[in-house]
């Protein structure tokens, strides 16, 4: 019938017809934008692109941290068609980090927004999943895996164990070679979390060393076709995180129909289709080999094991379910087995890796930092710089543990903080309804003059015991809710007791016996901000310490 109308006008009748219709759904877009319930200041959306388009020339967060100082501690902007309110200021987010299941910010979205299923991350996993007990179900097996004493000494031994081989790789490349750090980095968490979550090693640190020697042409072809498997997978892997920008900013029509835009996001959606090809392969290898394993016989004890074995005969969990519903009490779907991985070997891959690169770009402008890390790490672990370190040794180490921090506080690798309300609740003065989407902007907060002393100063020290009692710096006591590196509340990372780990792991291994250099210590620090803040390229040379 419409098809029938459209031929029988005229190619002006169409102009006429399709002005008409933009004139009318602008008007009304804009109807509903200055009507609309409790209007914040904020810069002015543009209908179907929102606000997105002003950010071009920034960075996600320094984007933020500008409209943040021109309409002050909150303020509104639209990003995919959702309006979502950002908050800079302590007083605004009391409530959201309430670690109770009674609180009324239990999700950072309401909805998993149509781009984000077109994608497939529709939160069948932990991070973006808003069904409260299939959230709690699948959060049990991360902090079983994670946060029990058992898994983090087995954490320790595998740090020593990958360094060694990374420093053998480093040793061979020869001190004057300048090493892009990101790089390693990402390879060295990637094979940690894998091993972690799937059981087995990807051998990303080695695949990535032989792409960078000569000799490696000398290999013989299976193993060629090896180190390119891994290095497909890597860059699948880090093409599908950073690709999530696409569908989280971008609407469906401007991701269907603007030409760049839409190119992008097919080719995200077949690098997806390979990656996850690859993970249901690995699912059902694992499901192949649990079933032929006797009963006798122990399983192996990883993430994927424990997922696969979830509800059934052969459950390698000790888990008391309590009072839930039966449904819960089901195997684990494949579909549901993926999410779950890729939320621990994406979350396990870049916050370790970013951040250990952003520690040592401040360490290389730090000496006296460096000098007294040292300090530290000779009277916990002694001299022997050959001596592994220990898990006995990781709560020891309380100025690296301040070092940390006060890097997470200059350079938020999560710096900004999503939470949507499950029912009305008054923020800033306003009663807001529910389904609220609110963005707790840390990178702001993390740097107000009103909440640390001379904040834009580098100064571990704020987070330093100053003795065996429980007196500290003013920092130690800063305001509540000021810092953030892992999340508050219920939704703070399940990983964050293993990232702490393996960040006081590689700073002890590498500083007490190598002496880091940066390439250009003048270059300003290369970093690339979307959903999160990512260091995208850090050149150092690596040479034995000088005693």
């Amino acid at each position: 019938m419409i098809s029938t109308i459209v031929f029988s006008l005229g190619v002006s009748d169409i102009f006429y017809l399709l002005v008409t219709f933009i004139i009318i759904y602008v008007s009304r877009y804009y109807y509903h934008y200055f009507t609309r319930l409790n209007p914040l200041p904020g810069p002015l959306p543009l209908p179907i692109v929102g606000n997105i388009h002003q950010k071009r020339g920034y960075e996600f967060n320094d984007w933020l941290m500008s409209l943040h100082k021109k309409y002050g501690d909150m303020f509104e902007l639209s990003l995919a068609g959702q309006r979502t309110i950002i908050l800079c200021n302590t007083d605004l987010i009391e409530n959201m980090n309430i670690p109770s299941t009674k609180t009324r910010y239990p999700f950072r979205r309401y909805i998993v927004s149509e781009g984000v299923k077109e994608y497939g991350i529709d939160g069948t996993g932990i991070i973006n999943n808003i069904d409260p007990k299939s959230w709690k179900y699948n959060r049990q097996f991360f902090v079983q895996a994670m946060m029990t004493p058992s898994f983090n000494y087995q954490a320790v031994e595998w740090m020593n164990e990958l360094w060694s081989e990374m420093e053998s790789f480093w040793n061979k490349l020869g001190e004057n070679h300048e090493l892009d750090l990101i790089k390693w980095m990402h390879r060295f968490s990637n094979d940690m979390i894998f091993k972690i979550s799937i059981g087995k090693r990807n051998n990303s640190v080695a695949s990535y060393y032989h792409t960078l020697v000569p000799e490696s042409n000398d290999l013989d072809e299976k193993e060629k076709e090896k180190i390119k498997e891994s290095e497909d997978f890597i860059q699948s892997l880090e093409t599908l995180i950073r690709g999530a920008i696409y569908f989280f900013y971008f609407n469906r029509f401007m991701r269907h129909y603007v030409p760049f835009i839409r190119g992008k996001a097919i080719s995200l959606l077949k690098n997806r289709d390979y990656l996850y090809e690859k993970l249901y392969n690995i699912i059902k290898e694992r499901r192949t080999e649990i079933e032929n394993t006797p009963l006798n016989q122990p399983l192996r004890h990883d993430m994927l094991t424990s997922f696969i074995t979830a509800n059934t005969p052969r459950d390698v969990n000790i888990v008391r379910h309590g009072d839930v519903d039966a449904d819960l009490l089901r195997p684990i779907t494949d579909k549901e087995i993926l999410g779950n991985i890729l939320d621990a070997i994406g979350g396990g891959t870049d916050t370790v890796s970013n951040l250990f690169c952003f520690i040592v770009y401040h360490l290389g402008h730090h000496p006296e930092v460096v000098q007294r890390l040292r300090q530290e790490f000779d009277e916990v672990l002694g001299k022997d710089v050959t001596k592994p370190i220990t898990h006995n040794d990781i709560d020891k180490l309380q100025y690296c543990d301040a070092v940390i921090k006060e890097v997470s506080r200059h350079c938020p690798v999560n710096y900004s903080l999503g939470r949507v309300s499950v029912e009305k609740d008054t923020v800033g003065g306003y009663v807001w309804p529910e389904k609220t989407s609110f963005s707790i902007l840390y990178c702001s907060i993390m740097k107000r003059k009103d909440y640390w002393t001379d904040p834009e100063k580098f100064d571990p020290d704020r987070f330093y015991k100053i003795d065996d009692s429980d007196k500290y710096f003013l920092e130690k006591q800063h305001v509540k809710n000021a810092f953030s590196i892992f999340g508050g509340g219920i939704r703070a990372c399940p990983g964050r007791k293993l990232a702490m780990i393996e960040l006081k792991c590689l700073l002890s291994l590498i500083y007490r016996k190598y002496d880091i250099e940066l390439a250009d210590p003048n270059a300003p620090l290369n970093y690339h901000s979307a959903l999160l803040t990512v260091c995208k390229e850090l050149f150092i040379k690596v040479k034995p310490r000088k005693f």
